[in-house]
């Protein structure tokens, strides 16, 4: 196999190449900005950061960054992070739901669990997992995959 000399690829090529690194790692993406050059030039562009994998990820300005250009993981983590740590509940379930209108399949599923688990009304959570079923397991997975 020949070595492919990056500097002779075109900045487009250059882009998708740097999409498919920041899909699996944003600490990646920074080392490959950092290594080369042409990377550097192509990667200032936002849509790196609104299509980044945060989930194993803990800086909080670049995950903020993702946050505020639309990036679904992000608004994933800001939700759970307001539900679950905060006891935001209106607003971490808002996030949470919007992440998964916008593709993310993880939030898809906790907001299906969030919505069968617990409803919420005037006095608080009330809690609904002990009426469980099979039927709702098979509702959630309809729910899930369609």
């Amino acid at each position: 196999m020949e070595n492919v000399n990056l500097t002779s690829l075109p900045p487009l090529m250059l882009h998708k190449i740097l999409s498919n690194v920041v899909k699996t790692s944003i600490r990646n993406f920074g080392s490959a900005r950092i290594a080369f050059p042409g990377f550097n030039e192509v990667g200032i562009d936002d849509h790196f950061y609104r299509s980044a994998n945060l989930i194993y990820f803990n800086e909080w300005a670049d995950e903020l960054k993702c946050y505020r250009l639309g990036n679904p993981e992000a608004i994933y983590l800001r939700g759970m992070y307001e539900f679950f740590f905060l006891h935001l509940l209106d607003e971490g379930r808002e996030n949470i739901h919007r992440a998964g209108e916008r593709g993310f399949v993880l939030a898809q599923f906790v907001d299906v669990m969030l919505n069968l688990a617990f409803s919420v009304d005037g006095t608080g959570i009330v809690h609904n997992y002990f009426a469980f079923t099979r039927q709702h397991v098979e509702e959630m997975f309809q729910i899930i995959t369609s």
